[in-house]
């Protein structure tokens, strides 16, 4: 597999989640990588260092992807440093509100709702016209796998409508050659250091020893399908269990 020369933008990639191995992954397969944060700053900080420092290229934007001017400062960073945006990765979503419907609170469901589809319907308009003029892109968004669904309606809810949003742009955006996909993970542990999410990533003993889904497993999914080996994989829901 092989993104060189690509641009990405990955939201969210500075946590100990998906996000950042994510952006390790692409940078390993060649990418220069937009390392997208809200308040993480010293950890985007240091996922670009590393990245550097094994001569890929990387910058950290501080951006608020569920608001409008949030990912225009985004995809505008991106366009200034590295000309265009190639791969958009969009991971962020809803909160946790575990109450059943019979007590749901509507401020805290439509929030979620909000917050997992605003980040596609503001980065679309953005990243998409070019991707069209060029004839390649890969537009790819973290769901939720679609049996096996935590107790929490409010956040279904909002996973459903990202998956079902992304699933009917598919026609059009394959009709430029775009592909849209979708990753499905039941619940993924987290990586706790940066350290172990670079072994991960470089396929080394904490790779090796797993026990479950690992956020690196999700940086591989992705990685294959932002490559030649995934030109005509498009409208797809990857779906991965934890132990």
């Amino acid at each position: 597999m092989t993104c060189e020369g690509k641009v990405a933008i990955v939201t969210g990639a500075a946590g100990s989640g998906m996000g950042r191995s994510i952006a390790l992954t692409l940078a390993r397969e060649g990418a220069k990588v937009v390392v997208n944060y809200r308040t993480s700053g010293e950890s985007a900080k240091a996922i670009v260092d590393h990245i550097e420092s094994r001569g890929g290229s990387a910058i950290a934007v501080q951006a608020d992807v569920f608001e409008a001017d949030g990912c225009k400062k985004l995809v505008d960073a991106a366009v200034e440093r590295f000309n265009q945006v190639d791969i958009c990765i969009v991971g962020p979503g809803g909160g946790w509100h575990t109450q059943p419907i019979d007590r749901l609170d509507p401020t805290a469901t439509l929030e979620d709702v909000h917050h997992e589809i605003a980040p596609l319907f503001y980065l679309m308009p953005l990243v998409l016209p070019d991707m069209y003029k060029r004839n390649w892109g890969r537009f790819i968004g973290i769901a939720l796998h679609p049996t096996k669904l935590p107790p929490a309606y409010s956040y279904n809810v909002g996973k459903a409508a990202r998956a079902q949003a992304l699933l009917l742009a598919q026609n059009q955006a394959w009709f430029y050659g775009v592909t849209v996909n979708i990753i499905a993970p039941s619940p993924v542990p987290a990586i706790k250091s940066l350290e172990e999410a670079i072994e991960q990533c470089n396929h080394g003993p904490a790779w090796q020893k797993r026990t479950t889904t690992s956020p690196q497993d999700i940086a591989e999914s992705v990685a294959f399908l932002c490559s030649e080996a995934g030109r005509f994989i498009t409208g797809c829901v990857i779906p991965f269990m934890s132990s």
